[in-house]
Parts: C-alpha cells; sequence; structure tokens
C-alpha cells in the first residue's frame, strides 16, 4: 500500500462512526508501518527542513475538542494538513509513557489523583470525559505517526525522560521527533547527557532577554534545532538571531492573540497563526489546527 491510498483509507476511517474509531486507528497504524518499513523516512526531508516555516503545529491536536491529546484527534489533525503535533508526556507508576497535560487525572478523565501514582492498567481503566478510552500511551503514537508527521513533545515530569527517550530510540524517530526542554538551561543539559542526537526545542530562560538567547545558540549542538520564543521575545532581531544560527522559532500562536478555547455557537474557531507567520515564526503552534493551515497555506501563496 501506497501513501496515497492510506490517506485515502483513511479519509474513510475519519467518517465511521464513533463506536468503531479505535479498532480502525488500529489497522491504519499497521498500514503507516507497513509504509515506514517499505520507504524509510519522508525522502530528502531532515528535521529542520519539515519544521522550517510557515509550518503548523497542532497543540495536543486541537485544544478544547472533546477527544485532544487522542490518537483519533492528531489523525484529523494530520488529515487537515498540519506540519507537527504538540503532546504531553507523563510516566505510569510501572513506567509506561502516557499523553496526559495535568499532573491531576481529574478533571479530564473520571479518576482523580496523580497519574504519576497509577498503573498503566489503572489508566486504561480511567475513561476520558466524553471518550469511551482512557489515555493513550506514546508508544501507540509513535505506532500511529510512523514519520508522517512531526511529533512535538512536551515533557512534563523529569522521570519521563529515560523511558520518553527509550521509544524515540526503539522508534529510531530522531528525524519526525522533537522534545522540549523548557526555557533555559536546566532540563536540556539533563536531555543531552542521556541522549546526543535527539532533537530538542529550548528557549531563553525568564528574564534573560536577549543575553540569554544568546546563551543558547552559542550551545555547539547541531540537535538543538528549535527555540521556542515568547511574546516578549519575539522581536525581528530575535528571530534574526535564530535563524542565522541555522535553528527555526517556534511560538504559542494563542500567546500572540486570542484563539478562544471554546467552540462558540453559530461561529467557527479563528487561528491566530498569521501574526506568527508575519513576524518570521517557523513553527505556530496552535489551539485551531485545520484554521491555522488555512493561514499558513495563505502566507505561502
Amino acid at each position: 500500500m501506497d501513501p496515497a491510498q492510506i490517506d485515502r483509507a483513511a479519509q474513510r476511517i475519519a467518517g465511521r462512526s464513533r463506536a468503531h474509531r479505535t479498532g480502525s486507528l488500529a489497522r491504519l497504524c499497521l498500514c503507516a508501518l507497513a509504509v515506514a518499513c517499505a520507504h524509510g523516512r519522508p525522502p530528502g526531508r531532515d528535521l529542520v527542513e519539515r519544521l522550517t516555516g510557515p509550518r503548523v503545529g497542532a497543540h495536543r491536536g486541537g485544544f478544547r475538542y472533546v477527544d485532544s491529546n487522542t490518537l483519533a484527534r492528531f489523525e484529523s489533525a494530520r488529515l487537515a494538513g498540519v506540519d507537527a503535533i504538540e503532546t504531553d508526556l507523563r510516566l505510569s507508576k510501572d513506567g509506561v509513557v502516557f499523553l496526559f497535560h495535568d499532573a491531576d487525572l481529574a478533571p479530564a478523565t473520571v479518576c482523580s489523583g496523580p497519574l504519576a501514582e497509577r498503573t498503566a492498567a489503572e489508566l486504561a481503566a480511567c475513561t476520558l470525559r466524553g471518550l469511551d478510552h482512557g489515555p493513550d500511551t506514546f508508544e501507540a503514537m509513535l505506532s500511529w505517526d510512523a514519520g508522517r508527521v512531526v511529533i512535538d513533545a512536551d515533557l512534563k515530569a523529569r522521570e519521563v525522560i529515560g523511558p520518553a527517550l527509550e521509544l524515540v530510540r526503539r522508534f529510531d524517530a530522531y528525524e519526525w521527533i522533537f522534545l522540549e526542554a523548557g526555557d533555559g538551561l536546566p532540563l536540556y543539559r539533563e536531555i543531552r547527557a542521556l541522549d546526543e542526537r535527539v532533537a530538542l526545542e529550548v528557549g531563553p530562560a525568564a528574564g534573560s532577554g536577549e543575553a540569554g538567547l544568546r546563551e543558547l545558540l552559542a550551545l555547539r549542538d547541531p540537535r538543538l534545532l528549535v527555540v521556542g520564543l515568547r511574546p516578549e521575545t519575539l522581536t525581528d532581531g530575535n528571530v534574526g538571531l535564530v535563524h542565522a544560527s541555522g535553528r527555526v522559532v517556534a511560538v504559542n500562536a494563542w500567546t500572540l492573540a486570542d484563539e478562544p478555547a471554546e467552540p462558540l455557537p453559530g461561529r467557527r474557531r479563528i487561528a491566530s497563526c498569521a501574526l506568527a507567520f508575519a513576524r518570521g515564526v517557523d513553527v505556530a503552534v496552535s489551539n485551531v489546527p485545520e484554521d491555522c493551515v488555512r493561514q499558513r497555506d495563505a502566507s505561502a501563496r
């Protein structure tokens, strides 16, 4: 099966009922893995090229959709044309990496208390609100992706670093994933001590200004590929410095202007990506990926 056939199959899957979605995604994963094995990574496209803008990053696949941070939402975002999918990594009590944002299971699931205090089996029974299953695992996401879109993984706890890196190695995902190491250098150094190949996103430490950015850019690390900027550091000068270093700029689009978190009756949700692209941002991470794709395509014309 070639990639075009997979896309046609995925379109059919997207139209099926929610009751069959889990099984359909599993079959889609198998198809994607078959293509990856047959053809390898996307030919001639390394990670820097895949992130050189304008690019769309889907925040949790789409923020405040009922199925945010699940494989179903990621597939919807992929079909919409996003370039990268942002997700969050946490570790279960027995060492399984899950896709989950908050430390506490409430209110996103029917359970409460720290995710880190539950085993993977227990988490499977913690049904996500509005869905019929618990949080998905990072391993399942890697199987589903197989390099078709870039993964932007936000490490939500230090204990998840080692297990997450093990999965990156197992799937040989080095050219289609990068890990967020936060602002400043402490977490960056911890990750880099464990793996020299994994691509990272780092931002200047809060309050460090241009000096903090220059400290990051001076690092002789060819795999520090993405620099995350905030509104106060998103200046023409700083964007120019990042690009001159051969790296790409990422920004959370909703920090530049409002991206309403809740759908409004009779109104479509609007992304703020055009503002980011106009300021030289490569990867605009958006709560509204479908509209961000529209703005990306308009900016490229």
